[in-house]
Parts: C-alpha cells; sequence; structure tokens
C-alpha cells in the first residue's frame, strides 16, 4: 500500500481540502485515522482520504487496508506563495544541493515559498566545478539556483574548499597560494549567478578545522574573495566566514588585520541551549564595536539541536522530534532577542552526521513537526520585532510585533498555571506547530497552561510589554566600505600550527615569513612593506619596496630571528605604505614552544613514585597505578562500557601549596603509541575544587616527549564548582592530575619529571 499526495513535501494550504490517494490491493476495506502533535485523533473515516477544515499544525495519516497499514506525516500552514517574499528574519539552512538529489529542488523551493521563508542558504564547491584552472562547470548548481528563483526564495551561498592546483597540491591546507586565484573565482561566481544568489559567504566556520590554517591565511583569502565579489557585482552583499567557536584568538586577529573594510554582514554559528545565545553574541558585538562595525546586519546562519538518531535508517524517535519542534520557537526567539536580524535553522533536508539526525524533513521531503514548527513561527512572528523578555522562576515570556500586531512567545521549564496580563479582551494562542484557539481575557487577563513547549499568545496590548526587560538591538544596515585594492598576507614558514590560540608554534630558531602583495585596482601601485616585530626579534631584509602593475604580484621573503622566549602571543604585524591609499595591515601570531624553552630555574614535585597518585577515571573503566619502565608512573586504563572514557590519577598535596613564584608546569610522557585521538592534558585544582586544565593538551607519543603548560594559558574545566574569582589562584593550589582522553578501550601513559619552572629571566 502506498500513500500520496500532489503536494510538494505534503504541506497543505490552511483552508484547503487535505486530500491523499491510497493505492492498496484491498481498497474496498480502506479505514484511516489522523492524529496530531499530541497524539490526539482529529478525523477518521472510510474510503478515499478527504479531509476539510483541519487548523494549522502536523499531522500523521494512518490507513489500514486488510492486513497492509501505512502512514504519512503531513502538515497544514498558512500559504504565502501569492504575497511578496518575506525580508527574511527566519530562514533556513537548506544545503540541499549536497544533501539533495537533482530533480528535488523545484518541490523544496515551492514548500519554502509556501510557508513564506524568505532565504536558503546553500553550499558550492570551487573545486568541484573548478577541478582545472579556467575549467568551469556550473551544471549541479545552476540547477539548485534556477529552482529557488523560478520560486522567488533568496538564495546566499557559500564555497569552503579550493581545488589542489590552488595551493600546489599541499596536504592540510586549503589556502590558495596565489590569491589572484581567490578573487577571479569569486568575480566569476558574482557575474555567472547575478540575480540568482542574492548573497555570498567566504567559507565556513574557519575558526575550527574548516580552515586548518591561521587567521592571517584567512584574512587574505577574506580580502581578495570580497574584492572578486565586488568587481562582479557591486551590490552584492558579502558574509564575513561564519565565526563558531564563541569569540577567540582568532577572531582578534582577523579584525585587528582590518578585515572590517572587506565584509558587509557579520555571521556567527552556535549550537547550545537557545538562552546562551545572547551572551555569546555579546562578546561578538563588543568586538565588532571596537572596530566600528557594530551596526552591520548580524546574521545566525546555522543553530540547530542535535537528537540521536535511535530509530532504522537513521530516523529520530517521536519524543526527539517534539523536542526539535519546541525547539525552534525558543531559539528563533532567543535569536532575535539577542539581536541577530536574520536567523537560519539548521538544518532543512534529511542529514545524518556521525550518529545525529539535524533534519527538519524526512527523506522523502515530508516534514517532521520541526518544519511545521519554523512554517509556524515565519507566519505568526512575521517581521519579528524584539520588543522585550520577562523572566521568572522558571517562566519566560518574550514580546515581538510582527508588522501587524503584536505576540508573545511563552513557556516554563515545567507544567504550571500562569495568569499572563495581556491588556486584551481577547487573543488568539496558538502551540509550537501554529493549531490556533481563540481565548477569553477577561479584564485583560489570560489564563494559561504552559509547560516546556512554546506557545503563541496573538493580539495582546501595547502596555504588556512595560514589565519586559532587554534593549533591542537597533536594525543593522549594509555599510558603505571603502577597501584598499591593495591587498598584503604575512605567512610563516612554520612546521607546527596552533589552531586553537591561533598561532605559530616557534622555538628560538630563525624561520622564513612571506608577504604576499596583491593589486586588485585598476591602477599601478607602488609603496613599502615594513614589519612591526615584538621586543628583541629581528628581521632581514627590514623592509622592502614594492611595485605592482594591476592584477600584479609579489611575494617578499623574510628571515626572523625571534628574541628571548616568552609566555603569551607575540606577533608580527605588517604594515603596507602606498601612495594614494591605505592597505590593511596582515597580523600574524605566535607563540613559544614551552618545551624546547630550557627553563632558567626549577623545582622537582617528587612525583615519581606510584604512592603519590590516586586513581580517578570515568564510570565505564577502571585503572592501574604502577611504577613506569624507566622512572616515573605508569597508568593503565581500561573502558568496558561506551561513553566518556577519561583517565585522571590525582596528587593530592594535603594543603594549599603557592606555586606563584613560577610560570609553569613541565613533564616528561609517552604513551601505547602514537595517536592522533588520545590527548593527554593537565589540570590544577584549587582547595575549593576548582579544575583548570590545559585546552587541546597533547597528543599521545610512543616516545618520551616534553609538555610544559604555563599557568597563563589554563582554563576553567566547567565540569568543576565554579570559582569565585574567576580565575586560577596560583598562590593556593591543592592538587594537580595528568592524564588522557580517549576513545580507545585500552590506553596507558606514563609520566615522570613533574616539575616548576620559571621560563624568563
Amino acid at each position: 500500500m502506498t500513500l500520496k499526495t500532489a503536494r510538494p513535501g505534503n504541506l497543505f494550504a490552511y483552508g484547503r481540502k487535505v486530500v491523499v490517494q491510497v493505492e492498496a490491493k484491498e481498497a474496498e476495506s480502506v479505514e484511516w485515522r489522523v492524529t496530531d502533535l499530541d497524539g490526539a485523533e482529529v478525523a477518521k473515516g472510510k474510503g478515499a482520504v478527504e479531509i476539510a477544515n483541519l487548523p494549522h499544525g502536523y499531522y500523521e495519516l494512518t490507513v489500514k487496508a486488510g492486513e497492509s497499514t501505512a502512514k504519512l506525516a503531513f502538515g497544514v500552514v498558512s500559504d504565502h506563495s501569492a504575497k511578496e517574499p518575506p525580508s527574511g528574519r527566519l530562514n533556513v539552512d537548506g544545503a540541499t544541493a549536497w544533501l539533495e538529489r537533482q530533480g528535488r529542488h523545484d518541490a523544496i523551493a515551492q514548500m519554502l515559498r509556501t510557508a513564506g521563508i524568505g532565504w536558503v542558504r546553500e553550499r558550492f564547491s570551487w573545486g568541484g566545478t573548478e577541478p582545472e584552472k579556467g575549467k568551469v562547470n556550473w551544471q549541479q548548481y545552476d540547477a539548485t539556483a534556477d529552482a529557488f528563483a523560478k520560486h522567488g526564495v533568496r538564495v546566499y551561498q557559500i564555497f569552503h574548499d579550493s581545488p589542489a592546483w590552488s595551493h600546489g597540491g599541499k596536504k592540510n591546507t586549503r589556502n590558495p597560494a596565489d590569491l589572484r586565484d581567490a578573487y577571479a573565482f569569486a568575480k566569476r561566481l558574482a557575474e555567472h549567478y547575478k540575480g540568482r544568489v542574492q548573497a555570498w559567504e567566504v567559507w565556513n566556520e574557519p575558526d575550527i578545522f574548516f580552515w586548518p590554517d591561521l587567521s592571517d591565511t584567512f584574512a587574505g583569502l577574506q580580502k581578495a574573495a570580497y574584492l572578486g565579489f565586488k568587481a562582479g557585482d557591486p551590490s552584492l552583499p558579502v558574509l564575513i566566514g561564519s565565526f563558531c567557536r564563541g569569540r577567540c584568538a582568532f577572531d582578534e586577529n582577523l579584525f585587528d588585520a582590518g578585515i572590517r573594510d572587506y565584509f558587509d554582514i557579520f555571521n556567527w554559528h552556535i549550537y547550545a541551549p537557545p538562552e546562551a545565545y545572547p551572551g555569546t553574541l555579546g562578546r561578538y558585538l563588543e568586538l565588532l564595536k571596537r572596530h566600528g562595525c557594530d551596526g552591520r546586519p548580524v546574521w545566525l546562519t546555522e543553530a540547530g539541536i542535535r537528537l540521536r538518531a535511535t530509530e532504522p535508517d537513521g530516523e529520530i524517535n517521536a519524543a526527539d522530534e517534539r523536542r526539535q519542534a519546541d525547539f525552534v520557537p525558543k531559539s528563533f526567539a532567543w535569536s532575535l532577542a539577542a539581536g541577530t536580524d536574520s536567523h537560519f535553522f539548521f538544518v532543512l533536508p534529511y542529514y545524518l552526521e556521525h550518529g545525529v539526525q539535524f533534519g527538519a524533513l524526512r527523506k522523502d521531503l515530508s516534514p517532521r513537526p520541526g518544519f511545521i514548527a519554523i512554517a509556524a513561527a515565519v507566519d505568526i512572528l512575521g517581521e519579528a520585532q524584539f520588543l522585550g523578555v520577562r523572566q521568572e522562576g522558571g517562566f519566560t515570556a518574550m514580546a515581538f510585533h510582527n508588522g501587524t500586531e503584536r505576540v508573545l512567545v511563552v513557556w516554563s521549564n515545567a507544567a504550571r498555571e500562569v495568569e499572563l496580563a495581556v491588556a486584551a479582551e481577547k487573543v488568539v494562542v496558538a502551540n509550537c506547530v501554529g493549531r490556533r484557539r481563540d481565548c477569553d481575557a477577561a479584564g485583560g487577563k489570560l489564563k494559561l497552561a504552559i509547560g516546556p513547549s512554546p506557545q503563541y499568545v496573538i493580539g495582546v496590548g501595547d502596555e504588556v510589554i512595560k514589565g519586559f526587560g532587554g534593549t533591542p538591538r537597533p536594525e543593522g544596515k549594509l555599510p558603505t566600505t571603502q577597501p584598499s585594492p591593495i591587498v598584503v598576507r604575512g605567512q610563516a614558514q612554520v612546521a607546527t600550527l596552533d589552531k586553537n590560540s591561533d598561532a605559530y608554534v616557534i622555538g628560538d630558531e630563525p624561520f622564513a615569513y612571506a608577504v604576499e602583495t596583491c593589486n586588485f585596482g585598476e591602477r599601478a601601485a607602488a609603496g613599502r612593506i615594513a614589519l612591526e616585530l615584538p621586543s628583541g626579534w629581528k628581521a632581514e631584509p627590514t623592509q622592502a619596496t614594492v611595485s605592482l602593475e594591476p592584477m600584479g604580484r609579489a611575494v617578499t621573503e623574510f628571515r626572523i630571528t625571534p628574541g628571548a622566549a616568552a609566555l603569551g602571543p607575540q606577533r608580527i604585524r605588517v604594515k603596507p605604505v602606498f601612495n594614494k591609499c591605505s592597505p590593511a595591515p596582515a597580523v600574524s601570531s605566535f607563540r613559544f614552544d614551552l618545551a624546547r624553552v630550557k627553563p632558567t630555574k626549577e623545582l622537582g614535585l617528587g612525583l615519581d613514585e606510584p604512592g603519590k597518585w590516586q586513581k580517578n577515571i570515568s564510570g565505564n573503566g577502571t585503572m592501574e597505578v604502577a611504577a613506569g619502565k624507566d622512572g616515573g608512573v605508569r597508568f593503565e586504563a581500561t573502558f568496558t562500557a561506551p561513553g566518556d572514557r577519561w583517565c585522571y590519577p590525582k596528587s593530592d598535596f594535603g594543603r594549599a601549596m603557592d606555586f606563584s613564584p613560577w610560570q609553569a608546569i613541565t613533564f616528561e610522557y609517552r604513551c601505547h603509541g602514537d595517536d592522533e585521538q588520545m590527548a593527554v592534558r593537565l589540570q590544577l585544582i584549587e582547595p575549593q575544587g576548582s579544575c583548570y586544565l590545559t585546552g587541546t593538551g597533547w597528543k599521545a607519543r610512543k616516545e618520551w616527549t616534553r609538555a610544559t603548560a604555563a599557568f597563563s594559558d589554563l582554563a576553567w574545566g566547567s565540569y568543576s564548582p565554579k570559582d569565585p574569582n574567576g580565575k586560577l589562584d596560583t598562590k593556593a593550589i591543592r592538587a594537580l592530575m595528568i592524564g588522557l582522553n580517549t576513545p580507545r578501550a585500552a590506553a596507558w601513559l606514563e609520566v615522570r619529571n613533574v616539575k616548576l619552572v620559571r621560563l624568563e629571566r
């Protein structure tokens, strides 16, 4: 038995009849019933499935014919297809060019248009379209762009790969060696997709592994691509590469490199509880304000909920589908309250990643409740101008103006009944998938049963928001930037990068530092390149003159000799001075590999005896402590069940120790083998239990390896008690732990020569 509808994605317009075709051998015995989001039966019948007057919402149809049973999910939504495309406050990340097969994009575009979703975020492959330099095949992406353009859905595109020829076949990089290639590619994109793609993003999440290089190389790419997009279409908005880690060294260095003139829209991602959005965006806005660009549009272009696929074929169970639907209004509301101008739910199609399902649609394009929740939010919140928020005792109410009337989004952590002041005698209340009911509010008071699933209260009065807090962020405006056509990019020829701290890792050996200068202007340019170095560092030569024709390029190599080892980041700033223009600088950050720096003073802690250590391992494992074969101690861990696998034996000093005369701890370690998936970390523990640990730690190594952790680099572990003063107090250290995190079922670690050290004279 098969069930079919004539509607793309089984998405029916409110006010129209729901019709489902049933193809069954025993058609004369067909019986059917329809249930809503809560599992309540709302319709039933025999024979043909035709249902009139279904309210907005998510539904499941169950049909029986003889011994056969079939199910079909569908939704009833307000039909926006005949209206002007909305401005796009609430949108979806589609990635349909990659996640959906050709031939289905037209149906997806119709679904978005019906639901009133104004923008879709897409994906593009540079390597896939230009595998050989100059030979471009647009076919795959043309079909996607054409389908969305046909139905009036705005597309914003992103590329985050590069062809092998663009970086000389080098592994572990995606950085084009010649910025002119990135410029030319962006220019072709803007020209070819003019009118079909309304915005472009330069790279997805460059602050993590999607861009394995540092911010200095990415700054050059962003600048060159921005100029290329503008050369192809001056009116085209360009987003900065999406930030996802929260404000970090990568972002700081990028903005110090003058990136402000090379993007129009700020772009960020988050996968966290929605109430965390304002704090995260607030820190980004502080950075933008410092660089004079906080008034620009802010787009949150990925925000989703991770749901473990526990059902066959990568599906999620009904309870998690409900969690996704409940997440949507909260995510939208907190994002807009934080100051986001446009929000994109991640992700529209079925998408299984490492056992986690993100999609709002199923494989057959039928909707999950989450997609109907998106359609309901778009319909009810409309222009979604944030007015304020009220929180107390687990209850949350957020107020918006949808362009016509005021709307509250309300929920609470636990089921309860509340009396809301709505300043109206009648309101409409809708659940998370848009099912509405008329409610009386005598004397302007509404009694409402609420819980973790958000509800909308539509048509509340003006005075409702008087008790609400929060300052709405003014709508972001596209800037009028004046970027210099001269782009400089500095890159150190250093083997080791620390992505976490956005720094090249160096010792005291000299290294090469190459400065690439490109002229993307229409006139010849001449000037000089000078380096601003940390104290005590030297460069040979100290500066260089550069003369460039239009689209000219020059690479100048400097030999850098570091000064005395120092803690914290050290930066080289490339300062270009050219006639008639002021190019942005290039900034590269470095940190000394403390394990390669000879201490000026050291003190052994006497921890080479097994009796100095206490067992400490996750609940799914057991461990043993013994003497090491070459001195020190050996920790052997065995894990008997899935889950978080960690082993951190502890050495308790019995009292608070004063480490303040020292700058770091150093030790030697070795493991079962060279294992990139296993991390060795050190933790210091204050008397009240707060833990401070190394971030990325050190990779497992078969041979004895020296590790050094500066106290200033240790960060508070959120699993430990909150520290009242919010920082590590080296005058009071009660214990330390050295251990491992691993996916393996068994692992061992040997540690010896744990010492306190000073590194500076």
